[in-house]
């Protein structure tokens, strides 16, 4: 079992953010410490738009007593997701500098909630603050193939110029989701320093907004199980399908369908 500091959205009604890397990562028996950096009511396009930001400086001070308590050594992975400002990204950023400091092994995954479908749902200025602060702090990234195109401002045309963009991200190891698309698949990429894994998925339809968030936890909490990055990935790729198949044409993914106890 590892132990996970993630730091993202949290909605009440859905499964975005947290409320769907949470269950990712605890799906592989992992203790995930949550920590919101926005509270909505529903997840955005299923619900009436309420939203309460958590302001950076008690971003910071969540941090700070996290840190005060001794609790850097404890952990083995940081996580991040949704950041609502460059404020906060910058908060989170210093704190995981700290992080990496008190405990030079602990993985810090980085999945960069900045847009998809060539547009960015986050400010400029915070996206340059998740390229600038937190993309070299990582570890891991998990980008869709829009932000990957935004975080390096180049346009791959193919998996290979795609794999090409990706390593050099700077991450040791960089996940592509949606790395290329037909009418019946989706290709997934992962690429490290000398490895290159494709793999291909069913394309499903009218699926509910989270799958990325879901399958960034089950990746990391895959790879904190002690799985080879290989394995890894086919592991949560066959988890996210499993919730993907069932949940088509639903309100919410039905994340029921991640079986208990691996």
């Amino acid at each position: 079992m590892a132990r996970v500091l993630a730091i993202s959205s949290h909605v009440v009604r859905g499964h975005v953010g947290l409320n769907a890397t949470v269950p990712g990562l605890q799906h592989f028996g992992h203790e995930v410490w949550a920590l919101p950096t926005v509270l909505l009511a529903s997840r955005p396009g299923l619900g009436r738009l309420v939203r309460f930001e958590l302001p950076p400086p008690d971003l910071a001070g969540m941090l700070d007593a996290l840190e005060a308590d001794g609790c850097w050594p404890m952990l083995d992975a940081v996580f991040t997701g949704y950041f609502p400002s460059a404020s906060s990204v910058t908060a989170a950023a210093q704190a995981i500098a700290r992080i990496k400091s008190a405990n030079p092994r602990a993985v810090i995954c980085v999945d960069p909630i900045l847009g998809d479908d060539d547009r960015l749902y986050v400010s400029a200025e915070t996206a340059e603050a998740v390229r600038n602060a937190l993309i070299p702090l990582a570890t891991v990234a998990t980008p869709n193939l829009f932000e990957l195109q935004w975080l390096t401002g180049r346009r791959p045309r193919s998996l290979d110029e795609v794999a090409e963009v990706a390593r050099g991200l700077g991450p040791a190891t960089v996940l592509v989701t949606s790395a290329a698309q037909t009418a019946s698949s989706i290709a997934t990429l992962l690429v490290g320093a000398t490895q290159r894994i494709e793999r291909l998925r069913p394309r499903r339809a009218q699926i509910p907004n989270g799958a990325g968030d879901l399958f960034a936890g089950l990746f990391l909490g895959a790879l904190l199980s002690g799985q080879p990055v290989d394995a890894a990935l086919d592991a949560s790729l066959a988890d996210l399908d499993s919730v993907l198949a069932a949940s088509e044409a639903r309100d919410v993914l039905l994340l029921s369908q991640l079986k208990s106890g691996r």
